[in-house]
């Protein structure tokens, strides 16, 4: 089944948003809500796929609630991938590439751990082919990120 055809009127968007914010050491869903300009009821009820979530809310959230995931959610499927954007002072532009160059490095020896642990038994389960999608997914928004920063810079 296409995953674009889903009628499930964001009942699925609301549940990996709850599930962000659960998952979250600095957020709960209150402060979500305060931070969206919305009440927490109306938040709620979006959470729970009674009412879905507008354009312009889902905007608000991702500004104040940037989790990679829901991003990548709502692109899944097309030919666009969530980056994060690097924004530094004009005179830290090597400080910046460095960092972001670690991180690139970072990520993509959390994929071969990951998949490292997932061999062990010499075969990969469900479970952990998600893990390993979801650290690649990590690694390729760390790589973007760094293309655009840098390709900003020919500016």
């Amino acid at each position: 089944m296409n995953p674009l055809k889903t009628k499930d009127r964001g009942k699925h968007f609301g549940f990996l948003v709850r599930k962000a914010i659960t998952d979250s050491k600095r957020h709960d869903i209150a402060s979500v809500a305060k931070g969206t300009d919305m009440s927490y009821q109306s938040f709620y009820q979006r959470l729970q796929g009674m009412t879905p979530f507008s354009a312009d809310e889902i905007r608000r959230l991702i500004a104040f609630f940037p989790d990679p995931s829901l991003v990548g959610y709502l692109l899944k499927g097309t030919a666009f991938v969530a980056a994060e954007r690097i924004d530094p002072a004009p005179e830290n532009h090597e400080d910046h590439i460095f960092q972001a160059a670690h991180r690139i490095v970072f990520e993509a020896s959390d994929v071969l751990e990951t998949i490292d642990q997932a061999l062990k038994d010499r075969r990969i389960d469900h479970r952990e082919a998600i893990t390993i999608m979801e650290a690649i997914d990590d690694a390729e928004r760390s790589l973007i990120s760094l293309r655009e920063f840098v390709s900003g810079m020919r500016s």
